[in-house]
């Protein structure tokens, strides 16, 4: 089940079954997500499609990019296969690096820009890392039964 929903302080587990959704573009980024184990499928949306963007794989991360801003998820996530997530808040990384020099959070804040700022090149020019290596198109049904999960997952948390 996933419990992102979930108020945590530093460091919760989430069980994930295939098919559910870690969260959802334009919802609120409170959490940095590191794969224990399975695999997520990062999507963009546009219009009425689904665009493969990248999968997460055991001991990647996702949701970095919103570390040090308070912008909505840029992409939806959803498990292609069972997945356990390690979710951190935000707010702990945040405190974490309050205790470095300022110096140090300035550099990591320029890498997060810096990043983002690649990451839309790529997306624009469909340079894209490992999707092409595990097939870049979705078919119709695949994209059917993701666009009904986060669907779903808009209704249950309201952001439709």
């Amino acid at each position: 089940m996933n419990d992102s929903s979930q108020d945590s302080n530093f460091d919760d587990i989430i069980k994930m079954k295939k098919g559910h959704v870690l969260f959802v573009e334009g919802e609120p980024s409170n959490y940095l997500y590191i794969v224990v184990s399975g695999e997520i499928r990062v999507l963009k949306e546009s219009g009425k499609r689904l665009i493969p963007i990248s999968i997460v794989r055991e001991r990647d991360f996702i949701g970095e990019l919103s570390m040090f801003s308070d912008e909505p998820r840029a992409a939806c996530a959803v498990a292609t296969q069972h997945a356990e997530v390690l979710m951190i808040k935000k707010t702990e990384i945040r405190k974490v690096i309050k205790s470095c020099p300022d110096w140090v959070s300035e550099i990591m804040i320029t890498l997060t820009d810096r990043l983002r700022g690649g990451i839309e090149i790529l997306r624009e020019h469909r340079i894209i890392d490992d999707i092409f290596e595990v097939g870049n198109d979705l078919s119709t049904e695949e994209e059917k039964n993701l666009q009904n999960e986060i669907q779903k997952y808009r209704d249950r948390r309201g952001l439709s």
